[in-house]
């Protein structure tokens, strides 16, 4: 084996071990594609660098159908194996679409990589939507669990939970509901952090990367998605819909709206160069990302004001310096 095949292999084992240690990890879940796509540079062809890609898809899978064969029997197991499967699936497929697509601009290589995840989560919505005697029992498994948190989270192991037993259901069922109308868009935000930190660990000696973040912007056609998903989802609200359109039409336009965000993002990064401000923006993102999730109130601020700088500049010209 020469040099070039060892170097080769180490980095293989690398991107392996690291990218499948963060899969079995809480956090680590929705990073472990991070790895892969940092070291993908590092082989000399695609197929190398597509193969961790599949190894450690092979790995997850592996380990998720011994960890769920005594469930296997029945339906409503390999379905708890399917949803256990997604997110992981979705980066995975979202990663290999990322390193297959190096040649191209990086809205489009974004938006390849978010297809996956988009379609598997409109297939989703629309097979939950039509409840079957498996799905049901999935739905009393995953309910009673949710009861679990809860009573965890007040502090008590008793099964009667300080809560009334209503207001438990409803709280699950809406937060089913919600799940099932911010699917896709909440894949297409998963892709674009991992996509980002990975992009901005490599970039990270580049002192223009910063700037090209600043240049980002949504093709211009794609403001009549965005106008047309919302009043879609306006006119369906109002006409009481069922609850798989409203569904669909509403993560197409959160799906619009997380694109635009991105475009936001870049007109705050081009404002704070212009006031001379030194801008880390792998760091930037990742502040901006945990606001959007983890903080109630200012996450608000994060999910309409970034979206809105960016869909006015249809009209607004911002970065007037480029």
């Amino acid at each position: 084996m020469n040099q070039k095949n060892r170097e080769a292999v180490k980095y293989l084992l690398i991107a392996v071990g690291v990218s499948f240690v963060l899969s079995r990890l809480m956090v680590g879940n929705f990073l472990f594609t991070i790895p892969l796509m940092v070291l993908a540079p590092k082989f000399s062809d695609r197929k190398g660098e597509l193969l961790p890609v599949i190894l450690v898809g092979a790995l997850i899978l592996l380990t998720e159908l011994i960890r769920s064969r005594n469930a296997l029997s029945s339906e409503e197991g390999r379905i708890l194996l399917v949803i256990g499967l997604f997110i992981p699936s979705v980066l995975l497929v979202a990663s290999a679409v990322w390193i297959a697509s190096v040649n191209q601009r990086t809205v489009y290589r974004y938006l390849a990589s978010c297809l996956f995840g988009v379609v598997a989560s409109f297939a989703v919505v629309i097979w939950f939507s039509k409840p079957t005697e498996p799905l049901m029992r999935v739905n009393s498994v995953m309910y009673e669990t949710f009861r679990l948190i809860l009573g965890q989270a007040s502090g008590t192991t008793d099964s009667v939970l300080p809560m009334a037993e209503d207001a438990i259901k409803g709280v699950y069922h809406m937060s089913v509901l919600m799940i099932g109308a911010v699917l896709a868009p909440l894949c297409m935000a998963l892709v674009g952090f991992a996509s980002f930190l990975a992009m901005s660990y490599q970039a990270r000696f580049d002192g223009g990367f910063s700037v090209r973040v600043s240049k980002w912007k949504v093709p211009d056609h794609l403001i009549w998605i965005f106008l047309g998903s919302w009043t879609v989802v306006l006119l369906l609200i109002l006409a009481k819909a069922g609850y798989l359109a409203r569904a669909l039409s509403l993560q197409v336009a959160l799906g619009s709206a997380v694109l635009y965000a991105v475009q936001g993002m870049a007109i705050v990064t081009h404002f704070m160069l212009r006031k001379g401000i030194a801008v880390n923006t792998g760091r930037l993102v990742t502040t901006t990302f945990l606001l959007a999730f983890l903080i109630p109130g200012v996450n608000l601020l994060v999910v309409f004001v970034l979206p809105l700088l960016g869909v006015t500049e249809t009209w607004i010209v911002y970065r007037r310096n480029e």
